[in-house]
């Protein structure tokens, strides 16, 4: 009699661990729905957004393609920088924000104005385009979007607190995600339907092989996107990713207005000549540099010196030179920078893929359509499941006794 009743108890508490388990399940599963049906639009947002950024650069470069040098002239018979700045501001009557030169003699050099771009023969000085900052603009303007939900140089601060809510939201969406998308028995059986894709199915279960093959096959470069995206959104996140590589976290500053400070004289470019010459020197490796144009009380100019095509980030150094005497005052290259601040770098291109090239590029835009589609799938699951509900409930309705009518 002992043993029955030990046995019986065993049962129940069997019995009980699974109907525990099923009800987290279900609990986490509403969770799930009824986050992603909350955030939903603000995650598709920032999937269209990022994803047509995805391959900038290229598109860039083959939209400008025609704007390329076909003979360059000896170097011998080329203008200096400060003259090639002069005649580009004679022709746009604005005072130039910055520089990029290349030693590609084929590439025409960038003078960036503001919002507006021209492209620039480099060793003549003649306008090659004119137009180039309109592509450049909706670039711009797409990335102001995605990071800002700023539009015409006005951000949104509310409307930007709600899309970094949102990617915090996306980042428990993917865990609870994982989480429903394993089975329940560990056998390929059961793993096979959620991370193959059947062509034959219709309906729901298209929606729902969909959902758990992209979910899962994209978890990881979503996940990564997230975590970078939360970095680069919130100051905590930086100061944790610090504090991850060992090193003290950056102090946080208030964003404040930029101030307006009075530009560098035409009649002083001149003196930005050494600068630049002590600039390429300092790197015989460059690819490209970029300038910032000083303002008439700063004592130096600001550089970016690249290695690359601009996405990778330990090709990149910083550099400083004294606009008096050309003498370098700072020299920072990728590997001089803290730990932390190397993480902190590397999250940015990671965000992007370009830290690992096209290559990654590319998964970056496979893993934002993905997004695109996870949300469509997630949003019809939704409706489908609710009119199974209506249908069903209606039909409850009418399968129910009617009450007979009474007369006295």
């Amino acid at each position: 009699m002992d043993v029955l009743e030990y046995r019986k108890a065993t049962r129940q508490k069997s019995l009980v661990g699974t109907r525990l388990t099923m009800t987290l399940r279900r609990f986490i599963f509403w969770l799930h729905l009824s986050v992603g049906l909350t955030v939903g639009f603000v995650v598709a947002f920032v999937a269209i957004t990022g994803s047509i950024m995805a391959f900038q650069s290229q598109i860039t470069a083959w939209a400008e393609r025609s704007a390329r040098v076909a003979v360059p002239a000896p170097v011998n018979t080329c203008i200096s920088p400060a003259t090639l700045l002069v005649r580009a501001m004679a022709d746009q009557h604005l005072p130039p924000t910055s520089l990029t030169l290349f030693v590609d003699p084929h590439r025409p050099t960038e003078v960036v104005f503001g919002r507006d771009t021209l492209l620039v023969n480099p060793c003549s000085g003649n306008i090659i385009r004119r137009d180039a900052g309109r592509l450049r603009t909706f670039f711009s303007d797409v990335r102001d979007l995605h990071r800002w939900v700023a539009w015409g140089g006005v951000r949104h601060e509310n409307l930007r607190a709600i899309k970094d809510a949102a990617n915090l939201c996306f980042f428990f969406l993917l865990l609870s995600g994982l989480y429903l998308w394993f089975p329940r028995k560990v056998s390929w059986q059961h793993f096979k339907p959620a991370m193959l894709f059947r062509p034959n199915l219709k309906g729901r279960a298209r929606d729902w092989n969909l959902h758990n093959i992209f979910g899962f096959w994209m978890a990881l470069p979503l996940l990564c996107m997230v975590l970078t995206g939360t970095i680069m959104a919130y100051p905590w996140a930086t100061a944790l990713l610090y504090r991850a590589a060992g090193s003290p976290p950056p102090p946080v500053k208030p964003e404040a207005e930029p101030k307006q400070k009075k530009t560098l004289s035409p009649d002083e470019y001149s003196l930005l000549d050494p600068a630049i010459l002590r600039a390429m020197a300092q790197d015989p490796h460059w690819n490209s540099l970029l300038m910032r144009m000083p303002a008439e009380k700063d004592t130096a100019v600001a550089f970016t010196v690249d290695e690359g095509e601009g996405g990778i980030p330990q090709q990149r150094s910083q550099l400083s030179i004294a606009r008096k005497d050309a003498r370098v005052i700072r020299w920072e290259p990728f590997s001089a920078n803290p730990r932390g601040r190397q993480w902190r770098i590397d999250a940015r291109f990671l965000h992007t893929g370009e830290i690992f090239g096209p290559i990654g590029q590319l998964i970056a835009l496979l893993a934002a359509l993905s997004l695109l589609l996870l949300v469509w799938t997630g949003f019809s699951l939704a409706i489908r499941r609710w009119l199974a509900w209506k249908t069903l409930r209606m039909s409850c309705a009418k399968q129910a006794p009617q009450p007979q009518e009474t007369y006295s």
